[in-house]
């Protein structure tokens, strides 16, 4: 029933009792709503990459810390142990981003394959164009 509801909108929606018009006014609403999924895809794999930045940064400056101790010990007060926590936070802080950068890879993954679906949703707008 709901896909008689739908093929009856988009037919009003289309102006025409011609199927090619109304076909075309869905494969536009799929390619319009894939856009929108491809935005929303893009805009976390930026917020993936920037927190791998900042995870990179952290590290960086722990294993500099870990390597300087003069240095950390301008920063912060450390006590006996400190180097124990350092190896343990740097540990923590690498597991982290390991895990950030395989959801980011797998985020580009399934960003491409969109990408295809949506070219493919767009190539079967163009055949109806042309009818």
């Amino acid at each position: 029933m709901d896909n008689l509801v739908t093929l009856l909108e988009l037919a009003y929606s289309a102006g025409s009792p011609f199927i090619s018009h109304v076909m075309r006014l869905g494969f536009q609403r799929e390619v319009q709503e894939e856009c929108g999924w491809l935005s929303f895809l893009h805009g976390w794999c930026v917020c993936v990459a920037d927190r791998l930045v900042y995870l990179n940064a952290t590290i960086e400056e722990l294993e500099y810390c870990s390597n300087n101790m003069f240095a950390a010990q301008l920063l912060v007060a450390l006590k006996s142990g400190d180097d124990v926590v350092f190896a343990d936070a740097i540990m923590y802080f690498k597991a982290i981003r390991d895990f950030e950068a395989q959801k980011l890879e797998n985020l580009q993954l399934f960003l491409t394959a969109s990408e295809m679906q949506l070219t493919r949703r767009m190539q079967f707008v163009a055949r109806f164009d042309v009818m």
